[in-house]
């Protein structure tokens, strides 16, 4: 199974059900973290933005 097949455990997260643009920076902190944790990089780019660093090239 690879990263890409893992999914996080979403119960309770505020942000389960909301847009990048919707989630406040504490909401995508906890995000990504969960995310990362089952190997993924989902909102790392969001992340990025919010803290000023570049994403990609």
């Amino acid at each position: 199974m690879g990263s890409a097949d893992r999914w996080p455990d979403l119960t309770g997260k505020s942000w389960a059900n909301k847009t990048s643009g919707e989630m406040t920076d504490s909401e995508v902190d906890d995000a990504r973290a969960s995310f990362e944790a089952v190997g993924r990089r989902d909102y790392e780019g969001e992340w990025l933005s919010r803290h000023g660093l570049p994403y990609g090239d």
